[in-house]
């Protein structure tokens, strides 16, 4: 005598509505996960890129220096407000491209009225200031003397990118 087996013959038609939700949820939670750290990505790309705007300018200001018997260059912290040059249009020459006076962060148009998102010598450097020696600017030693700055510290998480005279940029963490 042999045994009866029965099989069950079922045909797939797709997806339960309760294995496309598992599935939606899934990939809700991974997307939860996921956007915060592509923002952090992305902060610190700006970040990078920043940074690496003002050490193309530090090395502008050091050839202007070369060329001008050692002297850092004379130019208008806010063009325009105090009248040109700003430093954009004294080192253009020196640069390969306006774009590096124009941090990524920069999300108050500082660049667009200003020419530049970065504060050149804090205002001390302007034009009927007196000049300052590259090698030692208010005498003071270069891996300390700052040169250049974001206009705002709120750009970057943390605080402002410095550019230094010695031609090193550090992020300077103040809150």
């Amino acid at each position: 005598m042999r045994a009866k087996v029965q099989t069950w013959n079922r045909v797939s038609r797709g997806f339960t509505l309760v294995e496309l939700l598992t599935v939606i949820a899934i990939i809700g939670v991974l997307a939860a996960l996921l956007f915060p750290v592509f923002s952090s990505v992305r902060q610190k790309g700006r970040l990078t890129t920043c940074m690496s705007n003002l050490r193309q300018i530090g090395l502008a200001l050091h050839a202007y220096a070369t060329d001008a018997g050692g002297f850092l260059p004379l130019a208008n912290n806010r063009p325009s407000v105090d009248g040109t040059p700003g430093l954009p249009d004294v080192l253009m020459s020196y640069a390969r491209s306006s774009t590096i006076f124009r941090c990524p962060s920069d999300n108050d148009s500082t660049w667009q009225t200003e020419g530049t998102s970065y504060d050149y010598a804090l205002g001390m450097l302007n034009i009927g200031m007196p000049v300052q020696r590259s090698d030692r600017p208010w005498n003071l030693e270069n891996s300390t003397c700052p040169l250049m700055s974001d206009f705002s510290d709120t750009w970057h998480p943390g605080g402002p990118n410095v550019l230094y005279a010695d031609g090193h940029v550090k992020h300077v963490v103040t809150r």
